[in-house]
C-alpha cells in the first residue's frame, strides 16, 4: 500500500497539463532523465523497470506524479526492489512512501 500522498505533495504541479500530455502519444516524461537513449525508442512498457529507476533517482515532481498515474504500486515497487543503483536518501524514501521494509532495498555501496 502506498503512503498517503494526498494532494499537499502535488499542489505547485499542473496536474492537468500533465494529465493532457498522459492522453496523446508523446514522451510524458522528461527528456533530460534518458540522456541516453532517444526517447522514441522507449517503450513505456517493455523499459517500465528502466524508467521508474531513473525517476526515483533523478526525477522531478512531475516525473514522480506521471509515473504514479501510468504505474502500478505493484510496478513501481518490484522496480525498487530489483535496482542496484539506489542511494541510501531514495531507499529510505522509497521505503516510507512505497511501504517496503528497508531491509529489502537495495542500497549501493557506489552510489551512498
Amino acid at each position: 500500500m502506498i503512503y498517503s500522498m494526498n494532494n499537499a505533495f502535488f499542489k505547485h504541479i499542473n496536474k492537468e497539463e500533465i494529465n493532457k500530455k498522459l492522453n496523446t502519444d508523446s514522451f510524458p516524461f522528461s527528456r533530460h532523465l534518458f540522456w541516453d537513449t532517444p526517447v522514441e525508442k522507449i517503450d513505456l512498457q517493455k523499459n517500465k523497470h528502466h524508467i521508474i529507476e531513473r525517476i526515483i533517482t533523478r526525477g522531478l515532481l512531475e516525473d514522480f506524479y506521471t509515473m504514479l498515474q501510468l504505474y502500478s504500486t505493484k510496478d513501481i515497487s518490484d522496480a525498487i526492489l530489483r535496482s542496484r543503483v539506489l542511494d541510501a536518501k531514495t531507499a529510505n524514501f522509497c521505503s516510507v512512501i512505497f511501504n517496503i521494509p528497508k531491509k529489502n532495498i537495495h542500497v549501493s555501496p557506489y552510489y551512498s
